[in-house]
């Protein structure tokens, strides 16, 4: 059985039927187009902030297993990941749709559960006002903030300096809640702060 189309034969799109990084059919839901910003130093190479990453994130709901059974479920992955149906495979899957509705509406209810993405980092914290000012850091988080708004935060409450050359004695991170953007840069809506076991 050919599962598998190229897909360079066409723009992917949503509502399209695919394979994707796990076996079984998928319908994408969501694109997102990410960009490099100021949390991706470390990755840019010859890229600038600013750029879009090559690939787009794809998001989609798993319909049926590679039995052609229902296997509802979901995945966030690579375009790159991203295959179209075969044609033999197309003609099976409307059958099965045909055959089932009420499979497909049980479908159409399932919700995407949020996808969470999370910068790790770490602090080392001395004093109790260092552990005040990173405590007022996270307050400040909870509005939404772009890394180079946190960068400046920092900045500003003097605890960049926290930040150590290898370890620290607390992690540091941040979340980003269904790969929101504004303006080209990650949102960041929650931070957490965690002293290491000694």
């Amino acid at each position: 059985m050919n599962w598998f189309k190229k897909t360079t034969e066409r723009e992917i799109k949503i509502g399209d039927w695919v394979n994707s990084y796990s076996k079984g059919i998928f319908r994408v839901e969501r694109i997102v187009q990410e960009y490099y910003d100021e949390s991706n130093r470390t990755i840019l190479g010859e890229n600038k902030i600013g750029d879009k990453f090559k690939n787009r994130t794809i998001i989609s709901k798993k319909f049926l297993n590679s039995k052609m059974k229902k296997s509802i479920s979901y995945e966030n992955c690579s375009e790159s990941c991203i295959t179209f149906l075969s044609k033999e495979i197309e003609i099976e899957l409307n059958q099965i749709i045909e055959q089932n509705p009420k499979l497909l509406i049980e479908f159409n209810q399932y919700a995407i559960p949020e996808i969470i993405g999370v910068y790790n980092s770490q602090l080392q914290i001395e004093t109790a006002e260092e552990l005040q000012k990173v405590t007022e850091l996270l307050k400040f988080i909870e509005n939404g903030r772009s890394f180079l708004e946190i960068e400046n935060e920092m900045k500003k409450l003097d605890i960049l300096k926290l930040k150590p050359k290898y370890f620290g004695n607390y992690n540091f991170q941040l979340f980003n809640f269904n790969h929101e953007y504004i303006e080209k840069k990650q949102i960041w809506r929650e931070g957490k702060l965690t002293k290491k076991e000694t």
